[in-house]
């Protein structure tokens, strides 16, 4: 049971507690066009929206998305993810938490800001806090060091806030919550997939399809540049520079678990990062004289939007330009590009022949997905008197082990979905399957008391996870928000 209860947190708040949990830090979705030339960008009760604190979170978030993504995140996803909006969202909740302890008298000292501070991986030696690191860090750091200590002391404000506020569960919570491991079910069941239904695509069908998502499909944003190259790889680099550089940089070069990687583990890297930093005047000096026409470009080429050849930071410089613009080197890869932007074709929409390849497998899907709900309604019509498969008796402890043609993930997706339905039969969507079920059995088994403090704990956290919710509802009344224009 319990090692179910590890493996599957998730699954395990949705069936236990038979609510809507959401993370305290998610707020309403405000319409926002804001412009970042005051210091304030908006006001939560009496607390400041700060431009700084917004321009550091975002950073901190696009960041950790791009991290996620490999490095292949950009503004444009940004943009369509509404990354500016879940910032404004996420510091205007912590306002709130802000309001409520300013009124309570919860505060922060400085020893408690210090000791946070101090216990980042990224900021030691030696497992000790490294004040050296720390100030560099600082100083090439696009934001003040009041804004990044600041944003840490209301951090502590706000966990101590919560803990303040959060109580233990009460004994008829820890049984309610520990019933669910207590309940056990049998069923019968159709499990369908796309193998049960037979679509047929005709193009007339498949345009019906595209036409109202035609605008979906257009071609890719084009940019013709012309582009000169500056290489660094001969540019020549002593020892000491390379330790200069390293003292000044090495909170940049970190493992998995945001440890300082020794320099001579990483001297290649720091070798080819110290030629590029060396090479920067001389990229200059060349796009002067390409500027001057005493210099010709390297090369010209027509590249689609966001092509891998060029940097993102370089592609962001070039969305914000115009035809003719010519930009100052920026650093892609191990090389310097000074980009002339020569000609802009913008998207259109790709006809039907251009896309007939691309929309039939989506088209598919959706039919397929069509078909299969039509064929589980009418296989949950005859469920009653069906002859049909019966599971042996489940239960949220034995779930990964039962075998009714689905991998162990996917059952306990169904489990979580099934214990938490109050039908006596119905339809549950799996993945690109879709099981139909009708209890035929009931009963309840043992609960193992030897797994009761993980059982509690998690209980535990499930009701944090509900008060804090239930307490941003209520501060939203209380604190309200505004955005400035």
């Amino acid at each position: 049971m319990i090692s179910w209860m590890q493996k599957n947190n998730k699954f395990l708040i949705i069936t236990i507690w038979i609510a809507t949990i959401s993370f305290i830090f998610t707020g309403a979705t405000y319409g926002f066009s804001y412009g970042l030339k005051s210091n304030s960008i908006g006001k939560v009760g009496s607390v400041n929206l700060k431009r700084d604190r917004f321009a550091m979170e975002y950073n901190n978030l696009f960041n950790r998305y791009n991290q996620m993504m490999q490095g292949k995140f950009d503004n444009e996803q940004a943009k369509k993810m509404g990354l500016e909006q879940q910032v404004l969202n996420s510091m205007a909740t912590q306002a709130k938490v802000l309001n409520l302890a300013k009124e309570f008298g919860v505060v922060a000292t400085d020893e408690e800001t210090g000791t946070k501070l101090a216990s980042f991986p990224a900021f030691q030696t030696n497992g000790q806090f490294d004040r050296s690191v720390y100030d560099t860090f600082i100083k090439n750091s696009a934001f003040q060091q009041d804004t990044f200590e600041d944003s840490l002391r209301d951090q502590i404000i706000i966990e101590k806030t919560l803990d303040m506020l959060t109580s233990k569960g009460l004994e008829n919570e820890y049984k309610a919550f520990g019933l669910a491991f207590e309940v056990a079910d049998k069923f019968k069941y159709h499990l369908l997939s796309e193998n049960d239904v037979n679509v047929s695509i005709d193009e007339s069908k498949l345009k019906e399809f595209w036409e109202p998502r035609k605008e979906h499909y257009q071609t890719a944003k084009k940019y013709t540049l012309d582009i000169q190259w500056t290489e660094t790889k001969d540019t020549n680099v002593t020892e000491a520079e390379i330790q200069t550089f390293y003292n000044e940089n090495k909170f940049n070069y970190t493992d998995k678990e945001g440890k300082i990687l020794p320099l001579a583990d990483i001297k290649d890297w720091l070798t080819d990062d110290v030629k590029v930093k060396n090479s920067n005047k001389l990229a200059y000096k060349r796009y002067l004289q390409l500027k001057k026409g005493d210099l010709l470009k390297t090369e010209t080429l027509t590249l689609d939007l966001n092509d891998p050849k060029l940097s993102k930071e370089l592609w962001t410089e070039i969305t914000n330009k115009a035809k003719n613009d010519l930009l100052k080197p920026k650093v892609v890869g191990k090389k310097y590009a000074a980009v002339k932007i020569v000609d802009i074709v913008e998207p259109v929409t790709k006809t039907f022949d251009e896309v007939k390849e691309t929309i039939t497998p989506i088209y598919k899907t959706e039919a397929n997905k069509e078909a299969l709900s039509l064929l589980a309604e009418k296989k949950l019509s005859t469920i009653d008197t069906d002859e049909t498969n019966v599971s042996n008796f489940v239960t949220l402890e034995n779930a990964e082990k039962q075998k009714i043609g689905i991998n162990q993930q996917e059952m306990v997706d169904f489990v979580s979905k099934l214990f938490t339905s109050n039908q006596e039969k119905g339809i549950i969507p799996i993945g690109s399957k879709v099981i139909v079920y009708k209890i035929v059995e009931q009963k309840l088994v043992s609960f193992d008391n030897n797994n009761s403090s993980d059982l509690y704990k998690s209980a535990d956290q499930v009701k944090k996870q509900s008060f804090e919710t239930s307490l941003i509802k209520k501060l939203d009344k209380m604190y309200p928000t505004e955005f400035y224009k």
